[in-house]
């Protein structure tokens, strides 16, 4: 029984060191320059321990992903109102606000763009079904709400930190609330009367 749980607690420190040093490179190259070699090198570990934890470094990746997900899904969130989504957008701001530089990494470098897509969708998609039939329309209407909210949301986070993060946080919450709450409509004056075509 002793020898099962040091096993174990070698098992379970050898993954944390594997994906440790996994986000340490994440945050310090593009992926496509992340290999096994350099990967077992840094974790010190041979390149056999790190295939009897993953079949691959896509793998690992996958499970960030689930991970980084996972941390957002489990938020239980309500469309229902106006009030709903404001809170909503706040949570998500004040959220990624304040993640490791790591998912900061995840959602804003390019190359990993593609990753956060991925976790975005999976997040979209939980919403999708905890909240059908939250707008009143039929599926596929439904799909292009959610798809707006879902790419609007992380697009103006993208934007906050490209632009070096200059804005208050307080003002591109307030900004963000009102282009996915009223779209262009809130900051694009209408065309003045009489440029209006009759």
């Amino acid at each position: 029984m002793e020898e099962k749980k040091k096993e174990d607690l070698r098992v379970k420190k050898t993954r944390e060191a594997i994906r440790s040093t996994f986000k340490e490179m994440i945050c310090e190259m593009d992926y496509d320059q992340i290999t096994i070699k350099e990967l077992t090198q840094r974790a010190q570990i041979n390149r056999k321990t790190f295939y009897l934890h993953y079949a691959s470094l896509e793998d690992l990746l996958n499970e960030l992903q689930e991970e980084v997900a996972g941390n957002f899904i489990q938020r239980k969130i309500s469309y229902r109102s106006m009030k709903d989504l404001r809170d909503l957008i706040r949570l998500f701001f004040e959220y990624a606000v304040n993640m490791p530089y790591l998912n900061e990494r995840l959602m804003c470098s390019g190359s990993y763009r593609p990753v956060w897509e991925k976790i975005n969708q999976q997040i979209m998609t939980q919403r999708r079904k905890e909240n059908r039939g939250a707008f009143g329309l039929d599926e596929y209407a439904e799909n292009l709400v959610f798809a707006y909210y879902g790419a609007n949301s992380t697009l103006l986070y993208q934007q906050w930190v490209a632009d070096g993060k200059k804005l208050p946080v307080e003002e591109l919450i307030d900004l963000a609330t009102k282009l996915i709450c009223q779209g262009m409509s809130s900051v694009v004056k209408e065309e003045p009367t009489e440029y209006k075509k009759h």
